[in-house]
């Protein structure tokens, strides 16, 4: 049978599946690079793949115990670990079909058998997710996730207090991440994406995300 040409398959694909699914479909992706999608699907993406890095990271350091370890702190982690897989799985269940392949990490720069790697990078992650969320919500045009996305960002806030008490009494915040009233920094997604980057093996096509 002769193959249609490509004008035809214009047609029929803009008839049968809808101009939006057809321009996605053509959107120039290398093969090994996972397009995180436009608009809210973006977005939410974009949260997902924080949250499975954090995920990775206390699922890493929950197995790999670090040396002097309290009760307190292995408790700790593993909490980290069961709210991660929930949150994570909170997202991909919105996102449904929309949402991305599992990323796969690089926790090389970890040392997970020491203190203060590991609780230094616990600390590091949740900051960021606190700055994503706060920078992001502002974005959305289905204003029904402000509530969700607010929620998230202050439990981040006190996981990361949490983390920096932990490693250093009564240092559960400082100038770098709290401005001078008090609030937590906001960051533009395509910003945490750069930070997060070494942290990460997958490729992604975020060009439609905010700047």
């Amino acid at each position: 049978m002769d193959m249609p040409s490509r004008r035809r398959f214009l047609a029929l694909a803009g008839g049968i599946a809808g101009v939006g699914v057809l321009v996605a479909s053509c959107h120039k992706t290398p093969a090994s690079t996972v397009f995180i999608g436009s608009d809210d699907r973006a977005l939410l993406n974009y949260l997902l793949i924080i949250e499975e890095l954090q995920t990775n990271f206390y699922t890493q350091a929950s197995i790999t115990d670090y040396y002097g370890a309290s009760q307190m702190e292995l408790d700790f982690i593993a909490d980290m670990r069961d709210q991660q897989i929930a949150r994570k799985g909170l997202l991909k269940n919105i996102l449904g079909s929309g949402a991305i392949p599992d990323i796969v990490t690089d926790l090389s720069a970890v040392t997970f058998a020491d203190r203060t790697s590991t609780l230094q990078h616990a600390a590091l992650f949740e900051d960021l997710a606190v700055a994503a969320y706060n920078g992001v919500i502002q974005y959305f045009a289905d204003t029904s996730y402000a509530l969700m996305v607010a929620k998230m960002a202050s439990v981040n806030g006190r996981r990361s207090a949490y983390a920096r008490d932990i490693l250093n009494a009564n240092t559960f915040s400082d100038a770098a991440v709290v401005n001078t009233n008090g609030l937590d920094q906001a960051l533009t997604p395509k910003t945490v994406m750069v930070a997060i980057a070494p942290y990460i093996q997958t490729t992604f096509n975020y060009a439609l995300l905010p700047a």
